[in-house]
């Protein structure tokens, strides 16, 4: 489990399309301590962790739990819910100035 932290640490900065060297500076960290959390030689501090979930915009227990969801889609699906609900609103806003 504990060497997943690594693999998900890189999977959601890539997914972010952030460096290691982008990563590590956002955190005061160095490239190379980023990499060694990625290969598993070192397991961040759980305030670092906290400080990578936040910059990655990953819940904590994304590297923490085993099989953690996939929060790459429930994000998505949130946004395009947050999408419709602002057009819904639009449109009841043009449907209103329509009946006046």
């Amino acid at each position: 489990m504990l060497s997943d932290i690594g693999k998900k640490i890189k999977k959601a900065r890539e997914e972010q399309g952030i460096s290691q060297k982008d990563l590590g500076m956002s955190l005061g960290l160095s490239d190379k301590a980023v990499s060694a959390y990625e290969a598993s030689r070192t397991i961040p501090p759980l305030e670092t962790l906290i400080r990578i979930a936040e910059e990655l915009n990953k819940p904590i227990d994304y590297f923490i739990k085993e099989n953690a969801p996939d929060y790459k889609v429930e994000s998505r699906i949130a946004t395009m819910e947050q999408t419709v609900s602002k057009l819904l609103n639009e449109i009841q806003a043009i449907r209103q100035e329509l009946s006046k």
